[in-house]
């Protein structure tokens, strides 16, 4: 802007303050702020105004409670100023989305900022220090978003006048808008970027999210429902609420070690004051640095691990490779996720629900295995495979697991390590005994503020179990989403039509609300298959990453395995694609092609999906067995694979 310009807007400013009545010099000086900027808007009460006045401003990086104070008050006087401001937004709906409450930030401007802390629920500016912090922040409104939201705020609040910089006079050159500071995106993209439904659930939520944000439960709680339908959304926004009335230390955890990572970004954004008191981490990380804290023994050996299962297998084979539906894998995953997973360490035992003779095999139904076939598990993988551990003084991780139970079951966490809330994601992924371990993390009692996130028919490991088998107790605080926010019309249609498991265990038992019960919200989309012969799909792949006209950033290319995975990453990399493996993503990488398994794309959405899978002849309906159980993992991959993309999906299906 022109000296011309800036001198324009300036007495323009002082005219709009000139009306307020009973404003002082430096509260004038503060608001001056904000509308010289382009794109924000304040509202100032007017109807016999108080020594203080209440102000809110609203802009791109935000909305705020504007206090003007000498002093920062007593904590209990903050929770009051928040809940007063909060207030006014409780209720404000634009389009179908309602305004999130907590997202409001509290700001003191004083004569003299103070400093804040972590912990702190609020903000603390001077004359020095406001612009930078009210304008350089991170981009939550388009410019149009927050005037929608400041003439919705008007509409809804009496006595208050309403100041936007938008009216006023323009200047010979048009000021450059930035909406994002720590980026260079041309402003088309910006405000692309800014208008993907993905953005709004920073400060929008659909009523029904809303109600599960701010809903109190006594003990372990559950969200469940099928791929798009906010849960974690909603789970952050529980968080986010906390860490603004609640100065405790908070996890989020998940099986799926890329997930952490993934989340901790977009928290940051909705709570960029609480991140230092809040832990996202895998849960295998957690599990050996706190055995390492407290000093407990353990040493991980991967090699070791399959040395050891490759040697009960060549004896165990005679016998379990010959029960029919079964192979290698199979046998792995009975040992690691059955046995292992939920923590079961004898045969036979009193109470026979907890030896192996007995157990009910939850998710393995398809090859019902008799005594005497147990009886060969046990024998000839389960124990020899044990013995090799412990001869070579090797712990595998289902070990780190039952090493950290019993660790807080004997001591649990102190006042100086124990968290306000436990989060986990993708839930249904976890073993038993990962289960019983965030329990412990939570307090292990019936109070204990645990929230777990997950859909079981989003399940892509063997096995399984209901939280009655943990001890969990979660009857009437268990609550299920419904409405798809993510998938736009035809790429949750097609979706849908994948046979994966259609009626599933909503994680206790009961009957589950699966995605082909679910209804879009977003219109529009695009979904492609193509039958493709298995010697051609890497030419086929490129052509179609080029001709599908997404930004690089969008796009995601997901496969079944991490040897797929890695085939078609190097087939990108000769072809000069800028790439980056899926494990290594974090939600902020710039303009890659992301490559990687459904274990490693779970929970996170890109614009575009590209997913390679096999040609099924067979319905599934039709197979028994442990074909039929192979098939129902490999169709629930499928679908978590293409409820990943926002806008478009492409499947090759591969044949000889």
């Amino acid at each position: 802007m022109s000296d011309i310009g800036r001198e324009r807007r300036r007495r323009w400013v002082e005219q709009q303050l000139d009306r307020l009545p009973g404003l002082t010099p430096q509260q004038r000086r503060f608001l001056s702020v904000p509308l010289m900027e382009n794109g924000w808007h304040l509202l100032v009460e007017t109807v016999a105004p108080p020594a203080h006045p209440a102000v809110f401003a609203i802009g791109r990086t935000g909305v705020y409670a504007l206090v003007f104070t000498d002093s920062v008050p007593d904590r209990a006087r903050v929770r009051g100023i928040r809940e007063s401001a909060e207030k006014y937004f409780r209720g404000l709906v634009l389009d179908r989305g309602q305004f999130v409450p907590h997202m409001l930030d509290v700001m003191f401007l004083m004569a003299n900022a103070v400093k804040v802390e972590a912990h702190d629920p609020f903000l603390a500016v001077d004359e020095s220090t406001f612009r930078d912090t009210l304008v350089n922040g991170d981009g939550r409104f388009s410019r149009q978003r927050a005037r929608d939201l400041a003439a919705a705020v008007d509409a809804h609040l009496a006595g208050f006048e309403w100041l936007s910089s938008d009216d006023a006079p323009t200047a010979e050159a048009p000021v450059a808008e930035e909406l994002f500071a720590a980026t260079d995106l041309r402003e088309g993209e910006r405000d692309k970027a800014l208008g993907r439904p993905c953005q709004d659930w920073m400060t929008f939520l659909d009523p029904e999210q809303l109600s599960l944000v701010t809903v109190n439960f006594n003990g372990p709680a559950r969200f469940s429902g099928p791929a798009g339908t906010g849960k974690t959304v909603v789970a952050l926004h529980r968080m986010a609420q906390l860490a603004k009335h609640h100065p405790g230390r908070m996890l989020f955890t998940s099986f799926v070690k890329t997930l952490p990572a993934y989340h901790q970004s977009g928290f940051a954004r909705l709570a960029p004051h609480a991140a230092e008191r809040t832990e996202f981490i895998g849960l295998h990380a957690w599990t050996a640095r706190f055995l390492a804290h407290r000093g407990v023994a353990f040493h991980l050996d991967d090699r070791a691990c399959e040395d050891a299962f490759a040697r009960a297998w060549v004896k165990a084979r005679d016998v379990l490779g010959h029960i029919d539906g079964t192979d290698c894998q199979y046998w792995k995953d009975e040992l690691h996720r059955v046995i292992k997973g939920r923590g079961i360490t004898t045969f036979k035992d009193e109470n026979e629900s907890r030896g192996y003779r007995s157990i009910k095999r939850t998710g393995r139904e398809g090859v019902p295995l008799f005594t005497a076939q147990r009886e060969a598990v046990w024998n000839l993988l389960f124990e020899p495979y044990q013995a090799r551990l412990e001869q070579r003084g090797v712990d595998d991780f289902n070990d780190l697991i039952r090493k950290a139970v019993e660790e807080l079951r004997a001591s649990p966490l102190d006042d100086f390590e124990d968290y306000a809330m436990v989060v986990v994601d993708e839930v249904q992924d976890c073993t038993l005994l990962e289960l019983q371990l965030v329990h412990q993390i939570a307090g292990g009692g019936p109070n204990a503020q645990l929230l777990l996130v997950g859909d079981g028919q989003q399940q892509v490991y063997a096995g399984g179990w209901t939280l009655s088998d943990a001890g969990i107790p979660i009857v009437g605080r268990g609550r299920v989403l419904r409405t798809n926010y993510r998938n736009r019309e035809t790429v949750l249609n097609y979706a849908q039509r994948i046979e994966a498991a259609n009626t599933v265990d909503d994680l206790d038992g009961g009957p589950g609300f699966v995605l082909r019960d679910s209804e879009a919200v977003l219109s529009g989309g695009r979904a492609v298959e193509k039958a493709v012969h298995r010697n051609a799909i890497e030419a086929e792949l490129l052509e179609a990453i080029t001709e599908s006209g997404f930004a690089y950033s969008e796009i995601a290319v997901i496969t079944h395995t991490p040897k797929e995975a890695a085939r078609y990453r190097n087939a990108l990399e000769r072809a000069g694609f800028p790439v980056l493996p899926l494990v290594e993503y974090d939600g902020t990488q710039p303009d890659v092609i992301k490559v990687g398994s459904v274990r490693r794309g779970k929970g996170m959405d890109f614009g575009a999906v590209f997913h390679i899978t096999e040609s099924t002849d067979v319905p599934l309906s039709e197979l028994t067995g442990g074909e039929r159980d192979r098939a129902e993992i490999l169709a629930r991959q499928t679908l978590v694979a293409l409820t990943r993309a926002r806008d478009y999906i492409w499947v090759a299906y591969l044949h000889d």
